[in-house]
């Protein structure tokens, strides 16, 4: 079962690289393996036409918060969220020190915990929708992109500075990479001076990038 995360840190530990996003983690002995229960590029009719399943304890402002991430992003990237959003529970909660969201599949259902209480208080709604639309990323990319899109999509990507934690720059998931330029790409915001990320520069030309999801939105 997969578990995708994203971490927050200072400002301290940035580096000093044009472009780079900084520092997200997943803790240690997170699962790295490809979502279970949900054959790629099948989501059904039904499925399509529902949108988000909110957690009831979630608060208005936050489902409101949320939506606005979505709507903030570029239209491509909106109509791929609509595709998947029908099959994605999301949950506002306190995560673990450092973490700012993660995403599990659950069966043929996606898990997504976003904290934003944390990610608003440092980084404002800019924030909001870097995680938002970095957790919805992998879903997207778990739900409709198949391994021969992936392995292209992560080649347009650079490989990035050190290996921190074995998780980050050189050394960061395909999984996250995709995650995080999928993000960039949504706001067309590479993140400067935006501590979120997992050191994994942007794409050098982000629409030339995203162009080919646009395939993959159609049922």
């Amino acid at each position: 079962m997969p578990d995708r995360t994203r971490s927050l840190a200072a400002p301290l530990i940035a580096l000093a690289v044009v472009a780079l996003v900084v520092l997200a983690t997943r803790p240690r002995g997170a699962a790295s393996t490809a979502q279970q229960g949900r054959q790629v590029g099948r989501v059904t009719a039904t499925e399509r036409a529902a949108t988000f399943a909110f957690d009831p304890a979630a608060a208005p402002a936050d489902r409101d918060a949320v939506l606005l991430a979505v709507s903030h992003a570029r239209p491509e990237a909106q109509r791929l969220i609509a595709a998947i959003d029908g099959i994605v529970d999301v949950h506002v909660a306190s995560t673990a020190a450092g973490i700012a969201g993660t995403t599990q599949s659950v069966g043929p259902r996606y898990s997504v915990t976003l904290n934003l209480a944390v990610v608003s208080r440092r980084y404002g709604q800019r924030g909001i929708d870097r995680t938002v639309l970095h957790e919805l990323g992998h879903v997207v990319d778990f739900a409709l992109v198949d391994s021969a899109l992936h392995r292209r999509l992560d080649a347009a990507i650079p490989t990035g500075y050190g290996c921190d934690e074995q998780q980050m720059g050189g050394c960061a998931d395909t999984r996250e990479r995709f995650a995080e330029s999928f993000a960039k790409w949504a706001t067309r915001d590479i993140g400067v001076d935006l501590y979120l990320g997992y050191k994994v520069p942007p794409p050098d030309d982000l629409e030339s990038w995203g162009a080919p999801l646009a395939s993959v939105a159609v049922g």
